[in-house]
Order: C-alpha cells, then sequence, then structure tokens
C-alpha cells in the first residue's frame, strides 16, 4: 500500500456534494476506499457557487470523514476537484506550425502546444481542458506512438471552457489547508469510466442527466467531437410537481417513487396521498413528469444537428448516466425520439470497489471518473519520525591537553591488558580440551586416574608453566 498513491475527490453538484478516496497502483488500478455525500439545498446554481461558506462547510465534514477512512497517521494535502455547469461547452481550436525541413515531431512538441493552447486568454471564459482531435504532419495523419519527420503540423483541438468566474466560485470552498490539484470537468471524467475505448470508436453519445442540467457529449474515432450542456434537468421535474400544491420534499418523493418518462399501458387516476397527508391525482402527477422530461429529451435530440451527427452514426449508440437517468422509462422514451439505441452507463471493469459501494456503483460513476483521472498522490503522513534517545554526556578529555608521554603510557598499559586476557583464553581452551582428551582416554582403557599426590603435582606444574608464559610476554 505504501507504493501507492492516495487519490482524493470532491464533486460539487447541484443537490449534494461528493467526496471520495481511492489508492491508484504503479500499473493504474484505482481502488475506491469510500465514498462519502453531503446534502445541498440552494447553495450552488446551475454549477455555480452561490454560497460558498455553506459548501465550504460540507468540504470540510468530507475532508474529515475521508481521512477517518486512512487513520489518523495520515493527511489529505490537495484534491482533484470536479465541477460542471450551464456555461460548459466545447469551442473548436487549430493549431498550425512550421518546422525546419526533417523536423522529426516528437509527442513533446505536440504537448508543449497543447500547453500553450491552455493557456489562450478568451474573454470572460476560462479553459478547463483541451482535448486533441487529430495531428497531421505535412498533410498525413499522424499515429499515436509515431515520430514522424515533416516540417508542417496541423493539430485539431477542443477547448472546454466555461464562465471565468464558475471556477472562481469553487475556488472560494477551498481555502485552508487543502490545495485543488486541478478542475476537470466532469462530463469527460465521467466518460472515461462509463464509455469503453470500443464505445468511443465506434461513436456514441454520453448524456448525463443532473439535478439543474442535462451534459451532451459525442465521441468518434477515440476522441471528443462534440460537448455542451442543456439548463435542464431533474429538479425542473420535482419543481413542475411542485405545482400541484406539495412540498419539494413531497414532489422530490413522488418523482422518485411514482413517476414514469413514459406511462407503460392505460393509465388510472387514483389518488397519491403524500407524507404530510397531502393529496393529489396520479394522472396529474403524470402529466407533470411526462411534460418536462420530454422537453429535456427534446433538447438532447436536438444536438445530433447542432453537432452534425447522424444518430445512425454512433454505433454504440446512447448511454445515460447521472441521478435524474433512474426515472423509468426514460431510456425508452430516448430510444424512441432520437430513433437511437440506449443503455445506462455501468463502471468500467478496472475499478475496484468495496462491498458497500459495488451495487451502487453507477450512482457514483462522476465522482469515480473523478479518482480515475487522478495522478499525483494526495495525502501525506503526519507520523513523526521515531527519535533516538539520548544518553547521559561522557566526559572526555581533550586530547589536545593530553601529554604524549602520558597517551603513550596508556595506550601501551592498554595494550598489555588485552593481549593478557587474550593469553588467558587460550590458555583455559587449551587446558579444557587436554582434559576431555584424558578422560576420554581414560574411559577407553578403564585405567584409574592418578591419586591425591599426583593430581597435585600436575597442578604444580601447570601453574609453574603459566608463569614462565607470562613473565615471557610481560
Amino acid at each position: 500500500m505504501d507504493t501507492d498513491r492516495y487519490i482524493v475527490a470532491i464533486e460539487i453538484g447541484s443537490s449534494k456534494i461528493r467526496g471520495a478516496i481511492a489508492t491508484r497502483s504503479l500499473k493504474g488500478v484505482v481502488t475506491v476506499l469510500g465514498v462519502d455525500t453531503e446534502p445541498l439545498t440552494g447553495s450552488v446554481k446551475r454549477g455555480f457557487v452561490v454560497r460558498p461558506e455553506e459548501v465550504a462547510s460540507k468540504v470540510r465534514r468530507l475532508i474529515v470523514k475521508l481521512r477517518n477512512r486512512i487513520g489518523s497517521s495520515k493527511k489529505i494535502k490537495q484534491v482533484y476537484v470536479g465541477i460542471s455547469g450551464q456555461s460548459l461547452h466545447a469551442e473548436d481550436h487549430m493549431i498550425s506550425r512550421d518546422f525546419p525541413e526533417g523536423t522529426s515531431i516528437t509527442e513533446d512538441i505536440i504537448k508543449h502546444l497543447q500547453d500553450e493552447a491552455r493557456e489562450m486568454p478568451i474573454a470572460g471564459s476560462d479553459i478547463l481542458e483541451v482535448v486533441r482531435t487529430g495531428v497531421t504532419v505535412d498533410g498525413k495523419p499522424r499515429i499515436d506512438g509515431e515520430e514522424p519527420v515533416g516540417s508542417n503540423l496541423k493539430m485539431g483541438l477542443k477547448l472546454i471552457v466555461a464562465r471565468d468566474d464558475l471556477k472562481k466560485s469553487a475556488a472560494r470552498c477551498f481555502q485552508g489547508d487543502v490545495a485543488v490539484v486541478r478542475y476537470i470537468p466532469t462530463a469527460l471524467s465521467t466518460a472515461y469510466v462509463a464509455l469503453s475505448n470500443e464505445d468511443r470508436q465506434a461513436g456514441v453519445m454520453l448524456v448525463d442527466f443532473g439535478a439543474d442540467t442535462t451534459t451532451v457529449s459525442i465521441f468518434k474515432d477515440g476522441t471528443l467531437r462534440y460537448l455542451s450542456t442543456i439548463p435542464l434537468g431533474g429538479q425542473n421535474i420535482t419543481r413542475d410537481i411542485m405545482t400541484l400544491n406539495v412540498t419539494e420534499a413531497e414532489a422530490e418523493s413522488f418523482k422518485v417513487r411514482l413517476g414514469s418518462a413514459k406511462p407503460m399501458g392505460e393509465e388510472s387516476n387514483i389518488t397519491l396521498r403524500g407524507e404530510n397527508n397531502s393529496e393529489i391525482k396520479s394522472l396529474d402527477l403524470s402529466k407533470a413528469v411526462k411534460a418536462r422530461i420530454e422537453e429535456i429529451v427534446a433538447n438532447v435530440n436536438a444536438h445530433f444537428d447542432y453537432a452534425k451527427c447522424d444518430p445512425k452514426s454512433l454505433e454504440a449508440g446512447m448511454v445515460i448516466v447521472g441521478g435524474a437517468s433512474k426515472l423509468p422509462n426514460l431510456a425508452e422514451l430516448l430510444a424512441e425520439k432520437c430513433d437511437i439505441k440506449v443503455r445506462k452507463g455501468a463502471l468500467r471493469q478496472d475499478m475496484l470497489l468495496d462491498v458497500a459501494s459495488q451495487s451502487k456503483s453507477s450512482d457514483y460513476l462522476q465522482i469515480l471518473g473523478l479518482l480515475y483521472c487522478g495522478r499525483e498522490n494526495c495525502v501525506e503522513s503526519t507520523v513523526k519520525p521515531v527519535e533516538e534517545p539520548v544518553s547521559e554526556p561522557v566526559e572526555v578529555e581533550d586530547e589536545m591537553h593530553v601529554d604524549p608521554k602520558e597517551q603513550k603510557k596508556r595506550e601501551k598499559k592498554e595494550k598489555a591488558n588485552r593481549a593478557r586476557e587474550e593469553k588467558m583464553r587460550r590458555k583455559r581452551e587449551a587446558e579444557e580440551a587436554k582434559n576431555h582428551a584424558k578422560d576420554s582416554e581414560e574411559g577407553e582403557n578403564g585405567a584409574k586416574g592418578p591419586g591425591l599426590f599426583g593430581r597435585l603435582k600436575d597442578m604444580v606444574k601447570k601453574a609453574e608453566r603459566l608463569l614462565d608464559d607470562e613473565n615471557d610476554n610481560y
């Protein structure tokens, strides 16, 4: 785990703010450790933060919850932030550069030009992301991984832009100890986890049905071809139901429990009772839901014309995600009105979730996409290194003031002591070996050992030999 990077992401939506933490292995496998959510009411309008103090408070609460998932020894120092909004869209841009003949057009050159485009000023707007759509060298398409030689480079780009105050409104919620690594358009990050490479290559429309907005993006030949935002979402349906004299909470409950994008079979007009004993007719509910969702679907269908894209050219069809996409029979309504096959988005296979989150992965696609886009480590360790015990200071004589004669005498004495100890050790080992051999010999021959007088005589001789050895050495 210590070799993995921790990725932390925060997604700011109109109805909720969501945070998640994951590890990213050296091989790129993302393992989600947890997802937490804080509700929002009126603090964010179509992506723009109108109450930064409340959102900042929710951000701090999420950071605490996420930190608790990894232990108190680690601290979250930075996060990736996903943003969206009514002003988010893509603009086409073309770069053309001439080089000396025989120049090798490397990936570094292309990335440098992309970075230049990211800093290009656009009045009233921020460039949030730059997506490459195609590169030609001397009129010939460049294939990824190749470094063709030529003199003229042309590169098509999609600039993902939004109002310049959109990012500023989000930045006010992250003032303090936690920094923002990067702001990521959730429309792009969601595509990374909800669409396969085969989908993007064959052609697909991704529709994110949010609370205040619906984002439409089209991919073809492996790259982004179109992106735009519709200023309508699931909360518009809730507000329409509120006109039937019910509270916002009751209207949301009616929509979730009984709403349908397309009535299936003959409808009956029964009385529905809300939590606060309010009553509405089922046909009135059906009409309110049907009118608004058909308007949103009509707007989605119109974007095929805006993008100059034939639905039949998108072999992978349409993929729908987002909280409002859970409205029953929405996929059937889209397939009928847009004449295209429709399916609900699902999480790609190379992300690992905890068991509790696995069943809700379709609800977490936006925040999981932000985790997937993260590369930099967002967590640092707060454990202090173990300090070695401090020993008592030892007084040492200053060698500068020691008499050379005294120093020489001391060294000679220490040397003599070491030699004496070594000599005694060798004598003890030799004596033990000799006694062991003698015992073994006596055991084999069955002979009796020497008497008391003989043993005393041997001890005296050994003592004399030891004294003679010491006199020879010292």
